[in-house]
């Protein structure tokens, strides 16, 4: 394949990747996306048991996944779909873990998200104007609305109507029923509590067709199928992106230079236009071994602020048990739509309005996803099986702090390149908001006559116990950072460049021709999960970046 006709690089194939490709495509343009791992078939990607558990035990016993696997996804999917830490490793401090989840193939992280889809609010955008904290974001939800709109409605997104200021409507298709312990849960927290019970929104569980291989909700599925489909994108796959080479005046990029991950052979692919959505951590290790500091001739970031300022969604969980008004039978079987998926569950989206935040010890606010009788096991597994069980995770916006960062490591990764380095770690007001959602939530569980209880203790499976129960869902205080996913920050957006690293159309400040579209962007965490945000900032960024006079 010829790797010089391009005029757009896409750097990550999973969901900014397959946006970017699809909106740069769609206007026109020829595009290479480059992913670092392979290019699977539906068969590789999503393998069968008895396969994919033997391939867990190996990931365990060899180091492949030595971290990855304390994540609960890691437990119902194809282990191959989660990176191998020896070929892509990172550290951190001894008393500071970060659990950095790597999907390495193309599809990315996409093939193994959850599909929850909610929007930010201007609470979250315009969050400094509330408490005058931090960077507001220089976009408000009306930069971003039409973009959202577009995409829920490719995605055909399920959800509900709410009417709610902290977390505006979408475009969405009718949502899916509740589970009938949920609407009895939804019926006891309004009348008690008045705390608001809404549909998740988000896509429906997966079922495979002849038509509809892969999941909607992957990239591969939807954004980049439809990309490949304009005969204007190709994948190089098995190579990962190094480093920016800069024009001779360092004003802007003139080419990617590349890793051939199975020769290790370095390549200089020339282009107009780089669009970096690599996920966080591996985008802000492209940008700072791109950056003046680390290469003679690299970009220049005059804010100084790269790296800094990474976060996570701050979380804790509860398991629980209410009375079966379905029998003792899996609603699955005969109801497949009640799968556990992120339209198939709740929120109870208490969010940043000032009214709710109001009078309490900690900054910003958090929301609660849960569900109830979606991921029962047979009931003949139970010890009781005329109980349902349910969970409520609470995701809380996590503050910046420049003292939360990645810088390189002097270590060097088996390509040759410098490894990432994290430091990173809940801090005072993340420690409150964590001890304000555990009394929440099980206010909520004892309002709604559910029993607390531990995953482990609802099985009659005395082998499975102490793995289960050594879950970091299952503990009591929060997992570490990266353990939800969510990460963002470290190349904020804003609105000046002695505030930022890009502007408020993801171009660097210095390097124009460069956009940064994924979470690394982000000024500010927000609550709700971000991958639906970061697919629209990267469909706006992307058509500006093709629009003349768009600026």
């Amino acid at each position: 394949m010829p790797l010089n006709p391009f005029e757009a690089i896409v750097i990550g194939s999973g969901a900014t990747g397959g946006v970017a490709a699809m909106t740069l495509a769609e206007a026109g343009l020829r595009v290479l996306v480059v992913e670092a791992g392979p290019n699977r078939s539906i068969a590789e990607a999503f393998g069968r048991e008895p396969g994919n558990s033997v391939k867990r035990a190996e990931g365990l016993l060899s180091g492949r996944h030595r971290r990855q696997a304390r994540h609960p996804g890691y437990w119902k999917q194809n282990p191959d779909l989660y990176a191998d830490e020896r070929q892509y490793p990172y550290s951190t401090p001894d008393d500071q873990p970060f659990l950095w989840t790597q999907g390495r193939q193309v599809g990315g992280r996409s093939l193994t998200w959850g599909g929850i889809t909610l929007r930010l609010s201007d609470y979250e955008f315009q969050g400094a104007d509330q408490d005058g904290y931090g960077q507001n974001w220089p976009i408000t939800h009306a930069d971003l609305d039409p973009h959202y709109s577009a995409l829920e409605q490719l995605f055909e997104v399920r959800g509900g109507r709410d009417g709610l200021e902290q977390l505006p409507d979408g475009r969405t298709a009718p949502a899916i029923p509740f589970m009938p312990e949920e609407e009895r849960f939804r019926e006891l927290l309004t009348k008690e509590r008045g705390i608001p019970f809404i549909h998740s929104r988000g896509f429906e569980a997966h079922q495979r067709s002849e038509t509809s291989l892969w999941p909607r909700s992957s990239s591969n599925g939807s954004s980049l199928q439809r990309a490949l489909a304009t005969g204007r994108v190709e994948i190089l796959s098995n190579s990962m992106a190094e480093r920016l080479d800069m024009d001779p005046a360092g004003e802007r990029a003139s080419a990617v230079v590349v890793v051939n991950r199975s020769t290790g052979e370095r390549q200089r692919l020339e282009c107009n236009l780089v669009v970096v959505c690599a996920s966080t951590i591996a985008t802000l290790r492209f940008l700072l071994q791109s950056e003046r500091q680390a290469i003679s001739g690299g970009f220049n970031d005059p804010s100084g602020l790269l790296g800094k300022g990474v976060m996570d969604h701050v979380s804790c969980c509860r398991f629980f048990s209410v009375a079966s008004e379905t029998g003792r039978g899996a609603a699955q079987q005969s109801d497949p739509s009640s799968t556990l998926s992120g339209a198939g569950s709740f929120f109870l989206p208490f969010g940043n309005a000032p009214e709710v935040c109001a009078g309490r010890p900690f900054l910003r606010g958090y929301g609660i996803w849960g569900a109830i009788n979606r991921f029962d096991p047979p009931w003949w597994l139970k010890r009781n099986p005329d109980r349902r069980l349910g969970f409520l995770i609470g995701h809380g916006e996590v503050l910046s702090d420049i003292r939360n960062q990645v810088c390189l490591s002097e270590r060097c990764d088996p390509l040759n390149v410098p490894m990432p380095h994290i430091s990173c770690r809940w801090r005072a007001n993340e420690n409150a908001m964590v001890r304000d959602m555990q009394d929440t939530i099980e206010d909520c569980i004892n309002v709604a006559g559910g029993v607390t209880t531990s995953l482990a203790d609802q099985l009659n499976l005395p082998l499975v116990k102490p793995l289960v129960g050594k879950a970091l869902a299952a503990q009591e205080d929060a997992p570490p950072p990266g353990y939800y996913i969510h990460e963002v920050g470290g190349a904020a957006m804003g609105a000046s460049e002695e505030h930022s690293v890009v502007d408020r159309w993801n171009r660097l400040w210095r390097c124009p021709n460069v956009l940064v579209v994924d979470g690394a962007c982000w000024p500010s965490s927000g609550w709700q999960s971000p991958t639906l945000t970061m697919m629209a900032i990267t469909r706006r960024a992307c058509q500006a970046a093709v629009t003349p006079g768009s600026d």
